[in-house]
C-alpha cells in the first residue's frame, strides 16, 4: 500500500479513485484490509471515509455542494453542530388574489403570510423563520456554543485553532482535533468578522453561516458559505482556499473577493477586488466540471436554475464591497431590492400596501450606521413612498 495514505485526511481518502473503487467494488480488499490492521491510528478516518464515499451513490450530475454538506452532516463530520434551526428558504413574488397580482416583499423566507385590510388599502406581510432570529454565536465541533451579544462581532482564532478572541475582551480555549469543524451563525440584524487559524479574514452579512475547519490539514483549506461574506484569504501555496458556495466552488489563491449566496436569491455573485480566483460547478467530488477563471474588477453571476454562469469586466468592486464598512450603494436598483438588504441587515419585515412603485429605480448610498428611521427617511426623499416603523414592522405607502 502507498505510504501517502498515512498522512491522508478524511477528504483525501474520499476523493481517491482507489479508495472510491474498494469502497464500491470492493477492489483490493485484502490490501486495505491489511492497511487498517497494520495502521489502526487509520481507522477512525478511514471510517468515516468510507461512509461518505457510500453515501455518495448517485448521479454526478445531480450532486452539489449542498449534496456534500448534508453528507457530511449526516456522517458525524460536523459532529455535535446545532443545526436545528436550518431550514430552506424561498421566494414567493405573485400571489393571485382578487383576479389581481399582488407583489410580495421577499425579506429572505416566504412561506408563512397574511393578508387584511387597513384603511381601505390592501397589504402583504411575510414573516421572516426563525433561523433569521437571536444572537450571533459560534458553535464548536465538540457543541460548545458562544453567544455573540454585540451588533458587530469580532473573533479570532489562534494558529492551532484551540483559543478564540471574542471582540479583544475575552480569550477562551477550545477543543481542537484534525477536521474539527465549527460554524459562525449571523442573523439578520447582526454581523461579524472573524479571523480564521490560517490567518484568513471573513467578514459575514446579516443572514449569513460560515462552516469552517478550526485548524485546517490536508490538500486543502475548505470552508462552507451560506449568505454573504467578504474574504480577504492568507496566501499558501501548498493548500489552496475553497469557498463552497451553493452550488459552486469558489477556488482561491491569496486574494480579496466578495461572495452573495443567499439561498432566497436566483443568482450566486462573485466579485473579485483582487488576485485570482476559478469558479468550479459541483459535481461528484469536483472531477466532472471546468473552472471559470475570473479577473480582479470581474463580477460572476451563476444563475441556480440554468446552471449558467456570466461575466462582467470593469465593474465598481466598492460598490459590492461597502457593506463591510457600514454602507450601503445602490445604483438604477429597485426599491424592493434595497428593502430585501434593509431587511436583513435590520431585521424588520416590511409591509407595503399595493399602490406602491416597487419597481422603481432608485440611486444613492445609505449609511447604516445609522438608525432605521434615518435610512428610511433618505430613501422617502428619493423614492414617492411614507412609512412608519412600529417595533419590527415597516408600513410602507405611496405618497400619492
Amino acid at each position: 500500500m502507498d505510504k501517502k495514505y498515512l498522512k491522508y485526511s478524511v477528504e483525501d481518502f474520499t476523493q481517491d479513485i482507489k479508495f472510491i473503487n474498494w469502497v464500491h467494488n470492493g477492489d483490493g480488499l485484502k490490501e486495505w484490509e491489511d492497511f487498517i490492521n497494520q495502521n489502526p491510528n487509520r481507522s477512525k478516518d478511514i471510517k468515516l471515509a468510507r461512509k461518505i464515499v457510500s453515501a455518495l451513490r448517485f448521479s454526478p450530475k445531480d450532486l452539489d455542494e449542498r449534496d456534500i454538506y448534508e453528507i457530511y452532516k449526516n456522517v458525524d463530520l460536523f459532529y455535535n453542530l446545532s443545526h436545528k434551526s436550518k431550514r430552506s428558504f424561498r421566494i414567493r413574488r405573485f400571489l393571485n388574489y382578487a383576479a389581481l397580482f399582488v407583489l410580495i416583499f421577499s425579506i429572505g423566507a416566504a412561506i408563512p403570510y397574511l393578508y387584511f385590510t387597513r384603511s381601505q388599502v390592501q397589504f402583504s406581510e411575510i414573516t421572516d423563520s426563525s433561523s433569521t432570529i437571536g444572537e450571533a454565536k459560534l458553535i464548536t465541533a465538540s457543541g460548545q456554543e458562544f453567544l455573540l451579544t454585540n451588533s458587530q462581532s469580532d473573533l479570532r482564532l489562534n494558529k492551532s485553532g484551540n483559543q478564540l478572541e471574542i471582540d479583544q475582551d475575552s480569550i477562551i480555549s477550545l477543543d481542537s482535533e484534525t477536521n474539527q469543524m465549527a460554524e459562525l451563525v449571523v442573523p439578520y440584524g447582526k454581523r461579524s468578522k472573524i479571523q480564521l487559524s490560517d490567518g484568513t479574514n471573513v467578514w459575514l452579512n446579516a443572514g449569513s453561516t460560515l462552516v469552517f475547519p478550526q485548524k485546517f490539514k490536508g490538500k486543502e483549506r475548505k470552508v462552507f458559505l451560506k449568505g454573504e461574506a467578504y474574504f480577504e484569504v492568507s496566501k499558501n501555496k501548498d493548500m489552496p482556499f475553497v469557498v463552497g458556495a451553493d452550488q459552486m466552488n469558489i477556488n482561491v489563491h491569496g486574494t480579496k473577493f466578495n461572495v452573495n449566496s443567499y439561498d432566497s436569491e436566483n443568482n450566486l455573485e462573485v466579485v473579485l477586488v483582487e488576485g485570482v480566483v476559478g469558479l468550479k460547478e459541483n459535481n461528484f467530488l469536483n472531477m466532472f466540471s471546468k473552472e471559470i477563471r475570473m479577473s480582479p474588477n470581474q463580477k460572476a453571476v451563476y444563475n441556480k436554475t440554468d446552471k449558467q454562469t456570466n461575466i462582467e469586466s470593469n465593474i465598481d468592486v466598492t460598490y459590492y464591497t461597502s457593506w463591510t464598512n457600514g454602507l450601503l450603494e445602490f445604483n438604477k436598483e429597485s426599491i424592493i431590492t434595497v428593502f430585501d438588504k434593509l431587511s436583513r441587515f435590520y431585521n424588520v419585515q416590511f409591509i407595503t400596501d399595493d399602490q406602491v412603485e416597487i419597481n422603481k429605480k432608485i440611486s444613492g448610498k445609505l449609511d447604516l450606521k445609522e438608525s432605521l428611521e434615518v435610512v428610511m427617511k433618505v430613501i422617502s426623499d428619493a423614492a414617492p413612498i411614507t412609512f412608519q416603523i412600529n417595533q419590527e414592522k415597516v408600513f410602507v405607502n405611496s405618497k400619492n
